[in-house]
């Protein structure tokens, strides 16, 4: 006998879209992606279409989903089965994640969207932030190491929940425990004591900034980080010893089995770097930016913006669990044939551990959706995302493209009593089984590549906390734009070509500064000099910007120039 469809249907192949008799939307809107995506360099006239498309309401037209056209629907069920295993093949690699299995319940309305309770995302994990740690993290001064998402917020079984399942206490015993290794023989012994046997792992891989395709392979994958919602673990193969092999067998294991999921963003790349320097063949492997596109869109009804464009990391983190990433110093810019110092260790191990909880967040959070739409197919299967009632978002437009805009907040160096606290999570493992804590407490330098935070660039993370923080302003520009126009703005001895010098080491390209300072300036009508505007920033762009995209500016800056000398005669 047929099934009856959910009550709230908004996409049938047969119907198209149907939207609710209800004066009230079935699915709220929710907020759209953190920040615009643009080039680093001068956008071209080309994009002002498309920025303007992206920062508006999607059409009717629009929203419907691409995959009404036939040629998108997924085969016959009969035909499917042949082609590539059914929904339920891949319950089996998740888990009590895709059966629901131990799901504690959560409001349905909980989907991606910004938090108002004051109380942390739902997850069906059991290492939680307990409730007094994510408000005091809520309540933390912007910018410092307690206001930002880490792994170390989070606490294991022992503690007591809230009437409505929330972590309220927990004890200290209970963190997430951190193995770094430096050989294979030490990688070896902790995969076989702590990660077999687990069906969902974060991942993660560094390598050195500079490489090329000719170098070797510790060049190329330098740092391989794991994560399951208990234990992370870093694997240093850039400090393995000459003589020894790079890929430890439980490694190998866990990578190319595909019934061990392991999640990332942009987790394909990573994993073809994994296969052309270490020949190991990954399966099994999540992108986590289908799912996030998935819940996100999927509770809208705005099916055409679910696509297979990747959003990066530190956006999943804030809008998923609901603080910002830290981002005081770049990891990828390490010297990687350096022991990692404890600050380098715990942005290293957040990264993977992110992935684990995101995506028991959304996969959670999908589960309530109605219609539920079926889970992403692990990415190495090339398989469209699904949508409800068999609708698939075909694969042609899958793209590595990521926000050129990393939405991580800046902040003051880790104090020393803040990193003292991650000692007892974190041991560096030794060849006997011994943790070597001394060289974890070690005193600790500045990084190599970073720099020390100019007394300028602290004053712009400031201002952008409180701008961010007036209610009632709607924020179009991106955190690093704001940040450089206040650095340009208030300090007149600072050029577009200073200030990245400034904010980056090796430093950003000096376009990318102009782009920040003018998209500020135009997106938030931020006030400026006239004349340093047209002098440092207009001139150093292309005369068809200055005549497309910035054409009001060019005119308001002439405008005020020759206002400022009429009055002067």
């Amino acid at each position: 006998m047929a099934s009856s469809g959910p009550q709230h249907q908004l996409w049938h192949l047969s119907r198209g879209i149907v939207f609710a008799k209800s004066e009230n939307a079935v699915y709220p809107r929710l907020p759209p992606v953190a920040g615009y995506h643009s080039s680093p360099d001068l956008l071209s006239q080309q994009d002002d279409s498309s920025l303007l498309a992206n920062t508006q309401l999607a059409s009717p037209t629009n929203r419907q989903v691409a995959a009404a056209d036939t040629r998108s629907v997924e085969p016959a069920v009969e035909d499917r089965a042949k082609s590539a295993p059914p929904a339920e093949d891949q319950a089996s690699t998740t888990g009590a994640f895709e059966t629901g299995q131990g799901v504690k319940g959560a409001s349905p309305t909980d989907v991606v969207e910004g938090d108002t309770s004051g109380r942390p995302p739902h997850s069906p994990l059991d290492f939680r932030i307990p409730q007094p740690a994510f408000q005091e993290a809520k309540q933390a001064e912007p910018g410092t190491p307690e206001s930002f998402w880490s792994y170390n917020l989070y606490r294991g079984p022992g503690g007591e929940e809230d009437s409505d399942g929330a972590l309220a206490s927990a004890s200290s015993d209970s963190k997430v425990k951190v193995h770094y290794c430096k050989t294979l023989h030490t990688t070896e012994r902790v995969l076989q004591q702590y990660f077999m046997g687990e069906k969902l792992l974060g991942f993660d891989l560094e390598w050195a900034p500079d490489a090329t395709k000719t170098q070797s392979a510790k060049r190329n994958v330098s740092l391989v980080q794991i994560a399951s919602q208990s234990r992370i673990a870093l694997f240093h193969l850039a400090l393995y010893p000459k003589s020894e092999e790079l890929v430890a067998p439980s490694f190998r294991k866990i990578m190319e089995d595909p019934g061990v999921t392991k999640a990332g963003v942009c987790i394909k790349g990573d994993c073809t770097r994994l296969k052309n320097f270490l020949g190991v063949e990954a399966r099994g492997i999540f992108e986590l930016s289908h799912l996030y596109k998935l819940v996100k869109y999927s509770r809208t009804g705005e099916y055409g913006d679910i696509n297979r464009r990747t959003v990066n990391l530190a956006a999943q983190v804030q809008d998923c669990l609901g603080l910002p990433m830290f981002k005081g110093m770049d990891v990828r810019a390490s010297d990687w044939s350096q022991p990692l110092l404890l600050r380098q260790i715990e942005y290293s191990a957040s990264d993977a551990y992110a992935a684990v909880q995101i995506y028991a967040v959304l996969n959670h959070q999908r589960q309530q959706l109605d219609p539920t739409p079926p889970l992403p197919y692990h990415a190495e299967l090339n398989r469209p995302i699904r949508l409800p009632d068999g609708a698939v978002i075909p694969t042609a437009d899958e793209t590595t493209e990521t926000d050129t805009e990393d939405p991580r907040a800046g902040g003051l160096a880790l104090s020393p009593r803040y990193l003292k606290s991650l000692g007892a999570s974190i041991k560096i493992e030794d060849d006997d089984g011994e943790p070597i804590l001394k060289e974890a407490t070690r005193p600790l330098s500045p990084p190599k590549m970073g720099l020390p935070l100019d007394p300028r660039v602290g004053a712009a993370v400031q201002w952008l906390a409180e701008y961010r923080g007036d209610t009632g302003k709607v924020v179009k520009a991106g955190n690093a734009s704001l940040r450089a126009y206040h650095m340009w703005h208030h300090n007149p001895d600072l050029d577009p070509g200073a200030i990245a010098k400034l904010l980056r080491d090796p430093p950003l390209q000096t376009s990318t500064v102009v782009n920040y300072i003018l998209e500020a300036t135009r997106l938030e009508k931020l006030p400026y000099d006239a004349h340093r505007l047209q002098d440092e920033v207009l001139s150093l762009i292309p005369k068809e910007m200055r005549a497309s995209r910035y054409r009001l500016l060019v005119s308001q800056c002439k405008q005020a120039i020759a206002a400022a000398a009429s009055d002067k005669s």
